[in-house]
């Protein structure tokens, strides 16, 4: 009996002794065995779809579209395409970046928001850009305007991340003690943290300038007529609910690996983007920030932060972003009759932002017959900061609800 118990298999029941007296072993043995084939088999067969239908659901942890596609000369195969800083397994949990309980301020301008600004203009820019920090310096942020003309309503400041380079960090401390007018913030300012750093503008106005009645997210290639924006917001029938730029519609993700703003499908899964400004430069109400903020804090980061400030967490917050024609993301032409009837021109270098500054100061420039915004403000460019990710052509009957 002892042996017996060793074995794997039970011994027989009575039931399996014919009327020889011969065991039916052998054949139980075969039948159970066979059994155990078909339900191994029958997991198998369900095994494969369910894990298919598992790994479709994770489809873009790295992964372009199967078969390849072809745009342009690239052709996309099924292969792994992380995005650099942000790959699958990275977090993009906002909070582990942002602390939004603590101050993760490095410069401050100081005073700044004290009294509160109508308007407060805050510049995005890189460490390494003070060409472009001191044209708009001298041109159209220059303080003399600022304090007489708009009697200090309005201010302007630059946002900066973190350099690697000490010796850069450094030279950004001295430009923030000479011209007061830097926000420096603790993360990597490269191209892919560009959400971060916007991100940062809505923390630090919601901490430290919550007074404002309106912000302006712009570039450092930017040329913003001031005069032109504050006639814009001051003819507003409400300052409250705002969040106006140049609106983009049915903007599809690009899954080119090698495109400049490829967005893998583990970071966004959809077909078309949500309605969105272009980041060149878009103009909020207070009240929005904090919506926005709040949204961005419940929400895996996008690394287009235009897409993802203006188009996702507006979409949370249930803020429509609005088209304004003054607003554009194309270059326009630097005729200084139509700039004057124009908020924003983009790819303006710094040799042509005093070129633009003197001539609209000009008394002598007539400009009678210059009255009509730039008909390019309504189509779309293939050649600026943007093109990549601007798929769908906005026109007339193409309408941006």
């Amino acid at each position: 009996m002892d042996r017996l118990r060793l074995l794997p298999l039970e011994l027989p029941s009575a039931t399996n002794i014919n009327s020889n007296g011969t065991v039916k072993g052998k054949i139980s043995f075969v039948q159970r065995l066979a059994v155990g084939f078909v339900i191994l088999a029958t997991l198998g067969l369900l095994y494969v779809p369910a894990y298919h239908s598992a790994q479709s659901s994770f489809s873009g942890l790295g992964e372009t579209p199967s078969p390849a596609k072809s745009i342009g000369d690239t052709h996309l195969v099924a292969s792994l395409a992380q995005l650099p800083g942000w790959t699958y397994n990275t977090s993009r949990d906002l909070c582990t970046y942002i602390h939004p309980e603590n101050t993760t301020s490095i410069l401050n301008p100081i005073g700044i928001c004290s009294p509160p600004p109508y308007l407060l203009i805050v510049i995005c820019s890189a460490v390494g850009n003070l060409k472009a920090r001191t044209a708009i310096r001298n041109t159209w942020a220059n303080k003399s305007a600022l304090d007489n003309v708009y009697n200090s309503t309005v201010k302007v400041t630059f946002l900066l991340g973190q350099s690697d380079n000490d010796t850069l960090n450094n030279i950004i401390a001295e430009e923030s003690q000479q011209y007061n007018d830097i926000i420096q913030e603790k993360f990597y300012d490269t191209y892919n943290n560009l959400t971060l750093k916007s991100v940062m503008m809505l923390k630090w106005i919601t901490s430290n300038c919550k007074e404002a009645k309106y912000l302006m997210k712009t570039d450092d290639d930017m040329f913003v007529n001031i005069l032109m924006l504050m006639k814009t917001l001051q003819s507003r029938s409400q300052s409250t609910n705002t969040l106006l730029g140049s609106l983009i519609c049915n903007a599809k993700p690009i899954l080119d690996p090698h495109n400049k703003w490829y967005t893998p499908k583990y970071m966004y899964s959809e077909k078309i983007y949500p309605n969105y400004l272009s980041g060149t430069g878009y103009v909020m109400s207070l009240d929005v920030a904090f919506k926005l903020y709040r949204a961005a804090l419940t929400m895996p980061l996008l690394h287009l932060e235009d897409v993802y400030i203006t188009g996702l967490c507006a979409k949370r917050a249930k803020v429509r972003p609005v088209n304004h024609l003054g607003f554009s993301y194309v270059p326009r032409k630097l005729d200084p009759c139509m700039l004057k009837n124009v908020i924003t021109a983009h790819k303006v270098n710094a040799s042509n932002m005093y070129v633009i500054w003197n001539k609209l100061h000009d008394t002598n420039l007539p400009c009678i017959t210059h009255t009509h915004t730039d008909k390019k403000s309504i189509t779309l460019s293939r050649n600026g900061r943007n093109v990549g990710y601007y798929i769908v052509k906005r026109r007339a009957t193409n309408k941006c609800v």
